[in-house]
């Protein structure tokens, strides 16, 4: 069926028109295609008529206990979301657009909710739902984010299945619309350049319903699934641009997709009754709907196609798809199990064997009411043979009125053929009086021609009259009676023994012609098949050419962009010769401006002058810019790149591409080279076929001779038979004579239709060789184009070879070019030190020995200068690293120091104390023991001096610490 809501998106050229509400038409050339299906919608349906017509009977089907699977096929954009789930920017599932998935879940819990009301709770339902996605062949549960990838298992009870998926328990289409929408927000989609918002996953929705139902403590559990599937569309990469992780996405879907459609092939050979391994396990989502999918389900697939001619290969191959799916044969059962205890089953099982007792009882006393007196096998055999007297007498009472009905349009005929010889001679006397009237009393050539005309006419009329007289048909019907009254002779006791004797060797003959029938319908069969297999052939030879035209058409602009990138090749190439000419220009420049050089040079060496002359000259040659501008040439000639190297590089560029697009191109032909052949072993399977049609129709016309004959040799038989059992039987005789003249006209008959069929026969070999002809031409004009593309394949392999030839001498002229730029710069160079040798001589040698001096000294100066800076920020980094231990070490010290002066302080003033207060008591004794004043002055005395020298000792160590203090901050501003 035909997609909902979809838009045109500006493309006016619709390619698909749907005619009713089963069949659509395709706008293909040469004519357009019809397609039926079980239901088409076009852009106007509303989804609750597509809910309707697609969903309702799956979602009552769950509730009996069958399986039902529900999923939306096509390309992408073409609307798959919107028909399962609705508009993509929806909050609710209350809207009118929302789609099939709600609205089942909206019915489904309507017909549970009925179901329970109608058993009287004796009925109980239980629905789950998981939801899960496949995303580039891995399996993600939706509804359980922080899980991994999971598992599809396998059960003889539950069949295939996702092992640790998430299912939700459910009792309202409200909390199956919360399931829903926690697990679609966690879908992965994305935006490609045909669609805003495009899957990019297999999105499969699992409702499983379990039923239970009690009667007389008896058990009926009932399991159903049904599977609401979205499936990411087809894409094309030159359509929807992806890279990256799009295109790798795209690639796993348009490989499921494929695997799909490769099952559905297959199960459509298995329901025309070939063979075939059907590959479930390639994807996983095939091997997930295995039951959906020829299987213990019910399936109805939506087929979304965009109607726009811009995707017109797509929504082909769609119709294709969903045209194949529909020969697919389901074998869906109800999942139901009894449960009970053993006593329960018992009485369940007598009770069903006392209903069958009764209803045989029943049967059994009708039958000895209606018994006859012969007994009851009287009665059965006056039972048995009612139905086929009642046969005979109808066929007679056929037979008699196709007679009556036949005489009836005689009848007619007769009065329609008078009815035209009275018009016709009224026509001649009217046409005679006009002739009388007017005095010409002798016809014309026309008119004697037409009078002529007229007499043939009615001579055709009058014997169609003859063959058509009511007379005619009483004879027939005399006959009829006459035949009646043979059969009724016939029926005697003295023709009956003549009979059996007939009839066993008429039971022969009819064994023997019963056998050549067979082997006839066993011909037959094959050449049914063969014909079906022909137009099968036939399609696919019309889809390969279809394909072969699309491809040629690729070609062509293929072939054109070559021929765009060969001329741009060839400018490329023109380029890169210019700037080959023009480094060969740059060179013969610079080797021209070497030999300058030497040749001066050599003048210079070879020219006497005076010593002072020759200093003065050669002092400035020697000067350190000089040499340093001789020294820089040298270095730049030999460090500069030379242009070969790019146009090598460049010209190996574009010559692997030109491999590449050569590759490209063979492998086409390559393509081309195949279809072809297959192409050629199609039509040599045709003709083997026409050839194995004709050998069968003459052996039709063979056997059909033979039955002849059996038929006169049965009927001479039966004469001879007769004729020696009662010579004096006559009439018998006659009837006889009459019935082989029957047969003959029958024969004769026969023998016309035979020709007919003949000629249907050559007529259709005609056809078929005309077909074969405008094949073969077509297969020539195929072949004439492969010729064209492998000989401009050959064109592009000779410019290939003539670009290659080109770049090797290319690359060859620049190396040897470049080993003689070398080889010269060398001998430039040897030159250039046989100069320096011969410049040693005399003065030369002083000044470049001065000036070498002169550098030594200044390199000796600044080595000096350089270590002194180096030894300075040797000794600055280390006199700054052991500032910074003894900043460190100063800081442990001063504060081992404060320690220890605060515990001095604190154990020198405890000491003074306690020692005041030892020589206090000591004074005090001395002074009570001595009771001598003076004494006791001068101690005092003695005492104050004493602590004035400790806290002159005192104040010295804070003045120590001050002055340590300052010197720490000191170095520490250093630092900064």
């Amino acid at each position: 069926a035909q997609g909902t809501g979809l838009t045109t998106d500006g493309d006016q050229n619709l390619c698909l028109t749907v005619t009713s509400p089963t069949t659509i038409r395709l706008l293909s050339k040469p004519e357009p295609r019809t397609f039926t299906y079980d239901h088409v919608a076009d852009m106007d349906t509303s989804q609750d008529s597509v809910f309707s017509s697609v969903a309702k009977n799956i979602v009552q089907s769950c509730i009996n206990g069958y399986n039902g699977t529900i999923f939306a096929y096509g390309q992408t954009g073409s609307g798959k979301t919107f028909t399962m789930l609705g508009p993509s920017e929806l909050d609710n599932f209350t809207d009118e657009l929302r789609g099939v998935i709600p609205r089942s879940f909206e019915y489904l819990f309507f017909l549970i909710n009925r179901e329970v009301e109608r058993s009287a709770q004796s009925k109980s339902f239980l629905c789950k739902c998981s939801f899960i996605e496949i995303y580039n062949e891995q399996i993600y549960d939706l509804l359980d984010t922080a899980s991994a990838s999971l598992f599809l298992r396998e059960n003889i009870k539950k069949g295939v299945f996702v092992e640790g998926a998430v299912e939700k328990f459910v009792t309202s289409a409200a909390e199956a619309y919360q399931v829903l929408s926690m697990g679609w927000r966690n879908r992965r989609v994305a935006s490609t350049s045909m669609n805003r918002e495009s899957s990019r996953s297999h999105a499969v929705f699992t409702m499983t319903l379990e039923s239970k139902e009690s009667i007389n403590e008896v058990v009926n559990i009932r399991m159903s699934q049904l599977n609401l599937v979205d499936l990411a569309g087809s894409e094309r990469q030159k359509d929807t641009h992806t890279e990256g992780s799009r295109l790798k996405e795209a690639s796993s879907i348009n490989r499921s997709l494929m695997s799909l459609g490769q099952v559905i092939m297959a199960l459509v050979d298995m329901s025309n009754g070939k063979n075939r391994h059907i590959c479930y396990r390639d994807s996983k989502l095939t091997f997930l709907l295995r039951d959906s999918l020829g299987g213990n389900a019910k399936t109805y697939i939506i087929a979304n196609v965009h109607p726009g001619s811009k995707c017109f290969g797509e929504t082909l191959s769609t119709l294709q798809f969903a045209q194949r799916a529909k020969l697919i044969k389901n074998k869906a059962i109800i999942n139901e199990d009894t449960q009970g205890n053993v006593k329960q089953l018992q009485a369940e099982i007598k009770k069903l064997k006392e209903q069958l007792a009764q209803t045989l009882a029943s049967q059994a006393l009708d039958c000895v009411r209606d018994v006859a007196p012969g007994g009851p096998q009287f009665c059965m055999g006056n039972n048995m043979s009612m139905p086929l007297k009642r046969e005979e007498e109808k066929k007679v009472l056929l037979e008699k009125v196709a007679q009556l009905e036949e005489a009836w349009t005689q009848k007619d005929k007769f009065i329609h053929s008078s009815r035209m010889i009275v018009r016709f001679r009224e026509d001649h006397i009217l046409r005679l009086e006009k002739k009388l009237k007017a005095g010409d009393h002798f016809l014309s050539d026309k008119d004697t021609q037409a009078v002529i005309d007229q007499l043939k006419e009615e001579i055709k009329i009058l014997r169609d009259q003859v063959d058509h007289h009511p007379k005619m048909t009483r004879y027939a019907a005399e006959n009829f009676s006459l035949r009646q009254e043979n059969r009724q002779l016939r029926s005697l006791e003295s023709v009956v023994k003549a009979g059996e004797l007939v009839a066993q060797v008429a039971a022969e003959l009819e064994e023997a012609f019963e056998t050549a029938m067979e082997s006839e319908r066993l011909r037959d069969t094959p050449i049914e098949k063969l014909k079906a297999q022909l137009l099968q052939k036939q399609s696919d030879l019309t889809s390969a050419l279809q394909a072969f035209e699309e491809y040629k058409e690729i070609t062509t602009k293929e072939i054109s962009q070559l021929k765009s990138e060969k001329r741009y090749l060839e400018k490329s190439n023109h380029h890169l010769e210019n700037i080959l000419e023009a480094t060969n220009a740059h060179k013969k420049q610079e080797v021209s401006e070497l030999n300058r050089i030497h040749v001066e040079t050599i003048k210079i060496l070879t020219t006497p002058t005076k010593a002072y002359n020759l200093r003065s000259r050669l002092v400035p040659l020697s000067s350190p810019e000089h040499l340093n501008g001789v020294d820089n040439n040298g270095d730049g000639i030999w460090e500069e790149q030379p242009p070969s190297d790019m146009t090598e590089m460049a010209l190996t560029e574009e010559l692997r591409q030109v491999q590449e697009q050569a590759s490209r191109v063979r492998i086409q032909l390559n393509e081309e080279e195949l279809k072809n052949n297959k192409l050629l072993q199609q039509i040599a399977k045709l003709e083997e076929q026409i050839m194995v049609i004709s050998q069968e129709s003459e052996h039709k016309d063979e056997v059909h001779h033979l039955l002849a004959l059996l038929i006169c040799s049965f009927i001479l038989l039966k004469f001879c038979k007769k004729h020696q059992d009662n010579d004096s039987s006559l009439p018998l005789i006659l009837v006889l004579r009459s019935e082989i003249h029957d047969l003959r006209l029958v024969l004769n008959s026969s023998d016309k239709e035979l020709a007919a069929v003949k000629n249907e026969l050559r007529d259709g070999q005609s056809e078929q060789q005309k077909e074969m002809s405008q094949l073969s031409s077509s297969l020539i004009s195929t072949q004439l184009q492969l010729d064209k593309i492998q000989m401009e394949w050959e064109q592009l392999l000779e410019q290939h070879r003539t670009l290659q030839d080109s770049f090797d001498q290319l690359q060859a002229e620049a190396k040897f070019e470049a080993d003689q730029a070398r080889q010269q710069l060398q001998d430039r160079q040897q030159e250039i030190d046989e100069l320096k040798v011969q410049l040693t001589v005399s003065e030369l040698i002083n000044s470049t020995l001065i000036f070498v001096e002169v550098l030594q000294e200044e390199m000796t100066y600044a080595t000096e200068e350089v270590e002194r800076l180096t030894k300075v920020l040797d000794e600055q980094s280390s006199l700054l690293q052991a500032s910074q231990e003894l900043t460190a070490q100063k800081d442990v010290i001063i504060e081992n120091l404060q320690q220890k002066v605060n515990i001095l302080s604190f154990l020198q003033e405890n000491e003074v104390l306690r020692k005041q207060n030892i020589k206090l008591s000591e004074e005090n004794g001395k002074l009570v023991g001595h009771r001598n004043h003076k004494q006791r002055i001068e101690y005092l005395v003695k005492l104050k001096k004493d602590n004035t020298k400790l806290q002159e000792e005192n104040e010295k160590l804070r003045t120590e610490i001050n002055l340590i203090r300052d010197s720490n901050g000191c170095l520490a501003m250093d630092m900064i």
